[in-house]
């Protein structure tokens, strides 16, 4: 009685346990990720989402009924590729490629920053045989991610047309690339005692200097905090720091060599006048004198 008890009891746990494996299959999985609760997988060069096929198809997408037997991209241009896809799956999908636009990726040869990509030439270097339209733009997919370029292709459903979008990520950043330095701050020092003028001769004080120089400082660079501005009054020197923006000390530059030019035909006009005053004088006292 004991051993058909215990054969019983086994065979229960065996039911319960085949139960219990069932429903936990049935059960959704819970927590962030993608379906079935797998975690997302960041990719660490583009800090992107690894693309699991939710992340990059949509379910609605339906492939073209045409399998081209044959792919064959020797370095073609992505723009070329584009057009190719386009004629041969006879324009059952559009097409959308980013214009070309401002990185601050690295070249990884010359280890020089690289600017104004057109993304729309980047090369292809693809070789398939007896493939629908999303597995060429998921092996184009595959190709960015083992090259690290920041291209990926999305294959959207919008309205009654199919699309596939080629969006730019985030920018890949090259662990061997050396980090460019920020631009080293153009420091100017002038001398301004010869703009200064006092009772016997015409020019500035030093105060009108320092006003001068501010306020044509804050008319011109927009942004005051790109042009720093000292002075040192006892020195009667102008020190003029520009944070690598570049051009904006030439205002500086421009305004003392005009402001001399304005003391200098003060001066000359001052002098000017006393020879004139002077040879006034000298009439009169001849002219009195002949009386």
């Amino acid at each position: 009685m004991k051993s058909i008890f215990q054969r019983g009891n086994l065979a229960l746990l065996i039911v319960l346990a085949g139960f219990l494996a069932q429903a936990s299959a049935q059960q959704p999985a819970s927590g962030p990720g993608v379906p079935g609760g797998a975690p997302v997988q960041i990719d660490p060069v583009t800090g992107m989402p690894n693309n699991p096929e939710m992340q990059w198809k949509d379910p609605n997408w339906k492939d073209p009924v045409n399998v081209l037997t044959e792919v064959n991209y020797d370095n073609l241009p992505l723009g070329e590729v584009a057009r190719n896809l386009s004629e041969r799956f006879k324009d059952e999908f559009d097409i959308l490629l980013p214009s070309a636009q401002s990185s601050a990726t690295f070249n990884p040869a010359t280890v020089m920053p690289v600017t104004d990509t057109d993304w729309r030439g980047t090369q292809i270097q693809l070789r398939l045989k007896n493939v629908t339209a999303s597995e060429i733009f998921n092996a184009m997919n595959l190709l960015f991610e083992n090259d690290k370029t920041p291209l990926r292709w999305e294959l959207k459903v919008n309205g009654h047309r199919q699309i596939a979008l080629l969006r730019v990520l985030a920018q890949p950043i090259w662990k061997d690339a050396p980090q460019i330095p920020p631009p080293h701050p153009n420091r100017q020092v002038y001398f301004v005692g010869d703009l200064i003028g006092d009772t016997n001769m015409p020019g500035m004080t030093m105060d009108e200097v320092v006003q001068t120089i501010t306020e044509v400082r804050d008319m011109t660079t927009g942004d005051p905090s790109h042009l720093q501005i000292q002075f040192h009054k006892a020195a009667q020197l102008l020190i003029v720091t520009e944070d690598g923006n570049g051009g904006q000390i030439n205002f500086i530059q421009d305004t003392l060599k005009a402001l001399r030019s304005k003391v200098e035909t003060d001066r000359e006009r001052k002098k000017m006048a006393e020879l004139k005053a002077k040879e006034t004088s000298t009439k009169s006292g001849a002219n009195a004198g002949s009386r």
